[in-house]
């Protein structure tokens, strides 16, 4: 199977984050009628929240994937916006999918039960990265929430790792 068709599989699957950080990211996000006056920054849509997370939870290193239970899904990848970062965001999986047993170049002539547990995989990882990221978003809301009124907090936040 070629690269564009396994990109469109993974494109076309639903993302979810823990239910748990619900209000954490209706808080930091533009939601519709619900979004924030001002009070604090935030991001535009939920997905654009989500692959922040995401780049947190990466550069801490730690996948830490969701339970059954803790699912609340939002979005296709595919509808995923800015374009640019979230190829970004699949580049990054896919620069890793050996170490979730995956070897890129194999999965051309791999199985079709190969592909679906592979693009199972990549959506897995990208939800246990973005959950590890709400973690550490949720740990600064409730200790340093005055951080969330600086209109560069995303930045600063992003600079404690590099």
């Amino acid at each position: 199977m070629d690269g564009q068709t396994i990109r469109d599989r993974i494109g076309q699957k639903r993302v979810n984050y823990n239910s748990k950080f619900d209000s954490l990211i209706r808080a930091i996000s533009k939601v519709g009628a619900s979004s924030q006056s001002g009070q604090f920054s935030s991001f535009g849509p939920i997905y654009e929240t989500f692959m922040y997370a995401f780049i947190i939870g990466y550069r801490i290193g730690i996948s830490k994937p969701l339970e059954s239970g803790e699912r609340t899904g939002f979005n296709d990848f595919a509808d995923f916006k800015p374009t640019p970062i979230r190829d970004f965001v699949l580049m990054l999986l896919l620069n890793k999918s050996e170490e979730f047993g995956f070897k890129w170049v194999d999965l051309e002539n791999a199985s079709e039960e190969t592909i679906n547990t592979f693009v199972t995989e990549i959506i897995r990882q990208m939800e246990g990265y973005a959950n590890t990221g709400f973690e550490y978003l949720q740990n600064k809301w409730e200790n340093e929430n005055m951080k969330f009124r600086n209109p560069f907090v995303f930045v600063n936040f992003i600079e404690e790792f590099i």
